[in-house]
């Protein structure tokens, strides 16, 4: 039996992207690190959604501004993406077996971070995690901020979307109104940008 570390099984990853499978990540695109800026546009901000856990299990990322719901991508284990997005106040969900939210208030010219990590009891299996200064020095978030694929969508992940939009509207409704009623909800604060 062999043990592959974290920085190996994202290696593992790569590898297997650019021998051609795309299977494993659920229809997104790898992109060189090289091509990936995280600097905003002017009048934007921008979001890194990061997931280092979580194995095989795929996590769609949503931004809920305005009807429709706008798709970001599909993160798995050992991905991560930006998403640009007009500043001011929104609200993301991840929905895995059930929804997760997070709002945030968004200032042009900085970059957040958002983690995607185990729930805690009675969120489900996955939660969204604002990410703070402190909180991108801990291990995990520092070795996906150093290894992490980057990814984006494709017209097969778009495609997707579209697909389970229903199943994907089921769990919101069923989820948002728990969510909303939590008093500890997290939030990611204009401050975080960086």
């Amino acid at each position: 039996m062999t043990l592959v570390t974290r920085g190996g099984s994202a290696a593992l990853l790569a590898l297997a992207v650019l021998l051609g499978g795309c299977y494993p990540l659920r229809g997104m695109r790898a992109v060189p690190a090289e091509q990936v800026s995280l600097s905003p546009p002017p009048g934007q901000a921008a979001v890194v959604f990061m997931r280092s856990t979580g194995g095989s299990i795929s996590t769609s990322l949503f931004e809920l501004r305005e009807p429709p719901d706008r798709f970001i991508g599909i993160l798995v284990a050992d991905t991560r993406l930006m998403h640009l997005v007009a500043p001011g106040r929104t609200r993301f969900m991840l929905v895995g077996g059930s929804a997760s939210f997070l709002d945030a208030d968004l200032v042009a010219g900085k970059t957040y971070h958002v983690g995607i990590a185990q729930g805690d009891l009675g969120e489900g299996q996955f939660a969204l995690r604002p990410l703070r200064s402190d909180d991108l020095q801990r291990r995990e978030w520092r070795q996906c901020s150093a290894s992490c694929v980057w990814i984006e969508n494709t017209e097969r992940s778009q495609e997707w979307a579209r697909r389970q939009s229903s199943s994907i509207q089921r769990k919101k409704e069923r989820d948002l109104p728990k969510w909303e009623r939590r008093a500890d909800r997290p939030a990611l604060n204009a401050t975080d940008g960086r």
